[in-house]
């Protein structure tokens, strides 16, 4: 029998709710677990046939630092008025923030303030998905500084101020195995947000069952840089290829409306932004690639305040040299999924 890997792109439909509390976080995403393992092929014991790979979506936690305030932010229209209502909340651990590490902006101050529950929202709710349901799991990502106590740990001290658009991969043992931060933020998304950027030289390559592994956060993916104004765009997925990265994780939250014309589109150009990702995309970018044979790009849908998410999921599969297929794609952009195929490792 040939060797096979279940992939699994979880798309989540989000609101403002589901960060009322840890709880809440958990429960929905463990229910999206139990759909996967669900879908999962098994012997006649039950067993699961092949080892299984999750990925959810880019900005899955970003709103966790909410917890515990939703009273307070429930009628803000944006996300600034947000944060700020979060800040004033918080002005005590804010206060001891700003004495340890002197953030130079009231965003890092927040986010280095809330890290740690944060932290822990994502480690417990994803650490136990992967262990209860046997997966290795690419768990989005959050805004984080990096964690001083290390990344297999619930708990959480930050050892600076600077944050990043951070993923955790853990292992079906329940452990975090890899910490990955964005390289390459998006303009007037990510930069308004006072994020730091990761470095292209501390992208994780974790061996697998099914092969190296490496995860590409959303814009990370794309071959060329949106504008003409970033000079230190790096396209991360040639790095990762020439390190023998066969299976790419990209979890990704589009911003912008799918089928309007592409925001930095250039005088002349019409395309949309779904043409866009595709023409830009991971999708042309595996063409070239070498090593990469598999990429799993979900997406995040719904939104709270003045952020709003939708683009469909996508399962790819290089088969060589100008041969790259879409082996599953979401149906509604907008709506909740989970998308699975089974694939010969």
């Amino acid at each position: 029998m040939t060797p096979s890997l279940d992939l699994f792109a979880i798309q989540p439909r989000v609101t403002l709710d589901d960060h009322a509390s840890q709880e809440t976080f958990a429960s929905h995403h463990r229910a999206l677990a139990a759909r996967v393992d669900a879908l999962r092929p098994r012997d006649a014991s039950g067993r699961p046939l092949n080892p299984a790979l999750a990925v959810w979506p880019e900005m899955v936690g970003a709103a966790l630092g909410l917890m515990g305030h939703l009273s307070r932010v429930r009628r803000r229209k944006t996300t600034n008025g947000a944060l700020t209502r979060v800040a004033l909340a918080e002005w005590r651990g804010m206060l001891r923030t700003w004495s340890a590490f002197h953030p130079p902006t009231l965003e890092e101050c927040l986010y280095a303030t809330v890290a740690p529950r944060v932290h822990r929202a994502m480690y417990e709710t994803f650490s136990g998905i992967a262990r209860d349901f046997g997966l290795w799991v690419v768990a989005g990502s959050a805004l984080l500084p990096t964690n001083r106590l290390g990344p297999d740990t619930p708990e959480y001290e930050p050892a600076g101020a600077r944050t990043f658009n951070t993923s955790y991969t853990f292992s079906p043992d329940g452990h975090c195995v890899a910490v990955t931060r964005k390289v390459n933020l998006v303009p007037t998304q990510e930069d308004v947000l006072h994020l730091s950027p990761g470095r292209p030289e501390d992208l994780p390559v974790l061996d697998t069952p099914f092969g190296k592994l490496g995860t590409l956060i959303c814009y990370d993916g794309f071959r060329e840089p949106h504008t003409s104004g970033e000079p230190y765009f790096v396209p991360c997925a040639q790095y990762l290829d020439a390190l023998g990265v066969e299976v790419l994780a990209q979890p990704s939250a589009n911003a912008w409306s799918w089928d309007a014309p592409w925001a930095f589109n250039a005088p002349g150009e019409t395309q949309l932004r779904s043409e866009q990702w595709f023409n830009e995309g991971l999708f042309t970018q595996l063409r070239t690639l070498k090593r990469v044979r598999y990429a799993v790009n979900p997406q995040l849908t719904g939104g709270f305040f003045d952020n709003t998410f939708e683009a469909p999921s996508l399962i790819l599969e290089r088969r060589g040299p100008d041969d790259v297929h879409v082996l599953a794609q979401s149906a509604d952009p907008r709506g909740e999924d989970v998308l699975h195929v089974t694939v010969p490792r």
